[in-house]
């Protein structure tokens, strides 16, 4: 594979993928700001919060990642109907998928706001812990709706190609976010002091006003005339049908994703039980790690959002062969950033530590994981990007089975017997995650490469 990228194909992935990174990577820094500014309470407060976040983002993403699956079908659909130059059709997916989103979202979050202090204990056993993760989760599985429905004007925007309207959404949301947070979890400007629980409630309010901005964008005279998205005749049970197909696939494999993750953190959890310390170090040093990596995995989705973008649009002008170098394109314009940034990590893991953890025992216990980690970042970047490019072309199926083997059958048994079998610790644990993404990456190329996806119709 060589690994020089044609300019012109190079200028439109960075054109397209920028402003999905900037977007998506924002609102990560803003949920690790949240991580940041918890970790400033009284230790009384900060230690069980800051371990308390990890499986709150969990089941938050287990159930509004699993509904923002439909992003995948209004994206590919979307993108597929540009690229065929039919502007109506693809007016029709957004009207169809909003109304999806809304009506899966709404019950799934009434629900989820009874359902979170029942779940919660099973994954964490600390009372402490429990007390300060059950209200933050639940004021932010309220926000599922204006997370799911905001996913499905995003995911039509970009599939047009315009990725630049959410990243201004996501900036505007993040920014009001931020200052929400400072206000509600220290009593700042005379908003009321409430800690953990304050900081869910600022997420909740701005993902509402980010959804406003999309909403407002879409209303816009040019689109509501070239693209007649709220026209009612345009609700069609088959194209319903059809987005649901589509994206199911990929909320189901997000449900394995979230719940091999959950059983993969109460792995490490179990450690600092048999450690009898009294100190949720493990799962604070686990934590941490994953933080980190967020920011990555985040930049990696989007840019192979982009990528999705692109393969589905030339799919669609029927260019089969432009839309797999594309996928490849992609793969390598984005290994020399990310071998850099994966050399500083390794290298310099405590200086990145520190940025979230003060305490020298967690950091002691996360350093030689992250290392590894750093190593694997070009790996992680290349399994991400084509898992995408297959999201665009339509083989969602395919991606569902393979992240429910990868899961159920490595992440979550080696990780138990590397972790608690053989004891070999933190580093134990983690070798469930470094096989798991070796063989996510050797599946998704060859399943890219074989190139039986050019075939699908949608």
């Amino acid at each position: 594979m060589r690994l020089a990228v044609e300019p012109a194909m190079r200028k439109r992935i960075i054109w397209l993928a920028a402003p999905v990174v900037l977007a998506m990577v924002s609102q990560t820094l803003i949920n690790q700001v949240d991580h940041v500014l918890i970790g400033r309470l009284p230790s009384a407060d900060s230690i069980p919060g800051i371990a308390a976040l990890e499986p709150s983002l969990i089941l938050l993403w287990l159930v509004g990642g699993c509904l923002s699956a439909i992003s995948v079908g209004t994206q590919a659909l979307t993108a597929r109907r540009f690229g065929e130059q039919d502007r109506a059709r693809a007016g029709q997916v957004l009207t169809n998928s909003v109304a999806v989103a809304l009506c899966t979202s709404i019950v799934a979050s009434i629900v989820s706001w009874f359902a979170v202090p029942v779940i919660f204990p099973h994954l964490i056993r600390d009372p402490n812990v429990i007390a300060h993760g059950v209200p933050y989760l639940q004021w932010r599985m309220l926000g599922v709706v204006s997370m799911v429905t905001t996913t499905s004007y995003k995911s039509w925007f970009d599939g047009l190609g315009r990725t630049r309207v959410h990243m201004s959404a996501a900036l505007i949301m993040n920014v009001i976010n931020f200052f929400l947070n400072i206000a509600l979890i220290f009593g700042k400007w005379g908003f009321p002091e409430m800690g953990m629980r304050g900081s869910g409630i600022a997420s909740m309010v701005s993902s509402y006003l980010g959804l406003f901005f999309m909403v407002a964008w879409s209303l816009r005279g040019e689109d509501l005339k070239e693209y007649g998205a709220y026209r009612l005749k345009n609700l069609s049970r088959s194209l319903s049908w059809e987005l649901l197909k589509l994206s199911v696939p990929s909320g189901v494999a997000t449900i394995f994703v979230m719940g091999g993750f959950g059983m993969f953190v109460k792995i490490a959890g179990n450690l600092d039980i048999v450690s009898g310390t009294g100190q949720p170090l493990v799962t604070a040093a686990t934590n941490n790690i994953i933080i980190i990596l967020m920011l990555f995995f985040t930049a990696s989705l989007a840019y192979g959002t982009a990528t999705a973008t692109l393969v589905s649009q030339s799919m669609g002008a029927k260019k089969k062969e432009e839309a797999e170098e594309y996928g490849w394109a992609a793969v390598r314009l984005g290994l020399i950033p990310t071998v850099i940034l994966g050399l500083v990590i390794a290298l310099f893991p405590d200086l990145v530590l520190h940025i979230y953890c003060k305490d020298p025992a967690v950091i002691e216990i996360a350093r030689p994981v992250l290392r590894v980690c750093g190593c694997l970042l070009p790996v992680i970047l290349s399994a991400m990007v084509l898992t995408q490019a297959l999201f665009g072309a339509g083989n969602t199926k395919f991606v569902m089975f393979v992240e429910f083997g990868l899961h159920f059958f490595c992440l979550v048994p080696v990780a138990y017997i590397c972790g608690i079998v053989l004891h070999w610790g933190m580093i134990g644990v983690w070798t469930g995650a470094f096989v798991y993404v070796l063989l996510l990456c050797a599946i998704m190329g060859w399943k890219f490469a074989e190139g039986a996806w050019k075939t699908i119709q949608i």
